[in-house]
């Protein structure tokens, strides 16, 4: 029985994106020591429904019914908070963990995934060691292993508990591949769609501020691709200018205090902008 679900939110399903998604879930078919694939919760727009549905009947025919795969088509905001927190809706595991579409997870991801949680019942995120990537595939840096690199030291003096001194020293902490306990991410008021840039790191914080037990695994589980040409943070990197990456730091800090979803007040970054 799966304990751990997938869900991969897209916003395109086209010719140049398709072979990355394909890749993303080919790195879940070859998971090695599991006795049962995850079910895959694919999110997407209402309007390439068709396009989704021809790339899914195409990966059940190559893997011969041995993936899950269950649509959640969305009919309201697209933007990658909203997409999550629509299929974590929907999702009927214990757990779950999000596979950017142009990312992959290594081949012994789910029997690790499976140790920890059997292991450690009482964590609510679990952070996966991450190596970021380039366009070239090749490695340019670890994340969420600050964790351990920098001793800090969390949990009852026990390693690899995240706290938030840390998490306000170094902010790069990333969600992509964590598994998160559904539970508490839905008691927790799941991601704002609100904040913009900063919305994973407002999270953790929030998770952190609510007493929440978020512990890095000492392994590396997960390929991300930074900065692809296009995606949001490479937009967000190249687009957004320095005083407004320092508001959404400090509104994130700000709004971790807090449950709801808020509108957020822009006019102070206006008027920074303007000076």
């Amino acid at each position: 029985m799966n304990i751990l679900s997938v869900i991969i939110p897209i916003i395109e399903c086209d010719d140049t994106t398709t072979p990355l998604l394909t890749n993303a879930v080919e790195s879940i078919a070859k998971q090695e020591g599991i006795e049962a694939f995850p079910p895959i919760y694919i999110v997407f727009p209402a309007a390439i429904e068709t396009n989704v549905i021809s790339w899914r009947d195409s990966m059940i025919r190559k893997h011969q019914d041995k993936l899950n795969f269950l649509l959640v088509k969305n009919e309201g905001n697209t933007d990658y908070q909203s997409q999550v927190n629509l299929a974590v809706n929907t999702a009927n595991t214990e757990y779950f963990s999000v596979l950017e579409f142009d990312d992959e997870y290594s081949l012994t991801y789910f029997r690790n995934a499976q140790k920890y949680i059997n292991s450690y019942p009482e964590i609510d995120i679990f952070l996966t060691m991450m190596i970021e990537v380039n366009e070239k595939n090749e490695g340019i840096k670890l994340t969420n292993e600050t964790v351990w690199s920098q001793q800090f030291v969390g949990e009852n003096g026990e390693m690899g508990y995240l706290n938030s001194k840390a998490l306000q020293q170094y902010t790069d902490f990333k969600l992509s591949g964590a598994i998160i306990k559904k539970s508490e991410f839905i008691n927790l008021g799941k991601y704002k769609t609100n904040i913009k840039l900063t919305f994973m790191y407002e999270f953790l914080l929030r998770a952190l501020n609510n007493a929440c037990k978020i512990y890095s695994i000492p392994k590396i589980g997960y390929k991300h691709f930074a900065n692809r040409a296009g995606s949001l943070f490479d937009t967000y990197l190249k687009t957004m200018p320095v005083a407004e990456r320092k508001f959404w730091f400090e509104t994130a800090t700000k709004e971790a205090n807090i449950l709801n979803d808020r509108p957020i007040d822009m006019s102070r970054l206006q008027n920074a902008a303007q000076k």
